[in-house]
C-alpha cells in the first residue's frame, strides 16, 4: 500500500512539473529574472529637456464663427514624478478674466507603444484622456471629448522641438475627423 501511495505522489508531482514546464514554454521571454522591464521607459528619459518652467504664448478661439484670436500668456511647469516614470504638467493662465488652472499626467506605455495623457482643469472639472505616438519629432495625441454636450474628437500636436522651445496646436472635429477646427495654438519658451 505504501509503495502504491508513493508511486501516486511521484506521478502527481511529475504531472505538476510537466504542466509548469509546458506553461513556461508558452510565456514569452521578458526582462532579467523573468520580469517585464520596470522603471522609467526610455521614451520618458528621452523627454528630459521638457522638464522645467516655460512661458507660453497662447492663442485661442472658442468656436468656428470666431474670427479674431484671443491671446493670453500662460506659465507651465513640467516635472518628473513616480521616480521618473511619468511627467506632470501644471498649467496656469487667465482666461476671460478668470484664473484657469489645469494639469496633465503623461507617460509612455511599453505594452501599446503609445504615449498616454490625462488632463483635468478647474473649468471643465472632468478628465480628458488621450493616446498617441511620436515620430520624427512630432507628437500627436488624440482622444474623444465632450464640449457643451457634443462629443468630438480632439487632436493635440506638439512639434518644432528644440532645447528651449516648441509649438503646440489643438484641433477638434465634430464629424468623425473629416474636418478639423483649430481652437488653440501655443508657443512654449523655456525659462533660463
Amino acid at each position: 500500500m505504501k509503495a502504491r501511495w508513493s508511486v501516486m505522489v511521484l506521478m502527481m508531482a511529475l504531472v505538476a512539473v510537466c504542466a509548469i514546464v509546458a506553461v513556461a514554454d508558452d510565456v514569452p521571454a521578458q526582462g532579467e529574472g523573468g520580469m517585464p522591464p520596470m522603471g522609467p521607459p526610455e521614451e520618458i528619459k528621452n523627454a528630459a529637456k521638457i522638464i522645467g518652467t516655460w512661458d507660453v504664448a497662447t492663442k485661442m478661439k472658442m468656436d468656428t464663427a470666431q474670427v479674431e484670436w484671443m491671446e493670453a500668456p500662460a506659465v507651465v511647469t513640467f516635472s518628473y514624478f513616480l521616480d521618473g516614470g511619468a511627467i506632470r504638467m501644471d498649467y496656469e493662465m487667465e482666461m476671460m478674466g478668470m484664473p484657469f488652472k489645469g494639469f496633465s499626467i503623461s507617460t509612455y506605455d511599453r505594452e501599446t507603444k503609445q504615449w498616454q495623457e490625462v488632463w483635468v482643469d478647474n473649468m471643465s472639472c472632468r478628465l480628458s484622456m488621450m493616446t498617441g505616438t511620436e515620430e520624427n519629432g512630432v507628437r500627436i495625441m488624440t482622444g474623444t471629448d465632450i464640449w457643451q454636450g457634443q462629443e468630438m474628437l480632439t487632436k493635440n500636436t506638439s512639434y518644432n522641438f528644440t532645447d528651449t522651445s516648441f509649438d503646440w496646436t489643438m484641433e477638434s472635429s465634430v464629424d468623425g475627423g473629416k474636418t478639423w477646427f483649430t481652437g488653440m495654438t501655443a508657443t512654449y519658451t523655456k525659462r533660463k
